[in-house]
């Protein structure tokens, strides 16, 4: 079995202020229109990619 990084443990709990958040609001509004925006902008006759397999396969 691979090593794995011990984990950080924190004795104090870390919160986000306002502006900090708000950023980051807009930053996924941002994303999240340019997605619907390719998205459009794709021509009919092209289909989206299939996404990945989620499991294991047959094989």
């Amino acid at each position: 079995m691979a090593r794995q990084l011990t984990l950080l443990t924190s004795t104090s709990a870390w919160r986000l202020d306002d502006a900090t958040r708000e950023l980051g609001r807009r930053g996924v509004a941002e994303a999240r229109a340019a997605l619907r925006a390719g998205i459009a902008a794709r021509p009919d006759s092209e289909t989206p990619p299939e996404p990945p397999s989620q499991g294991r396969s047959a094989a």
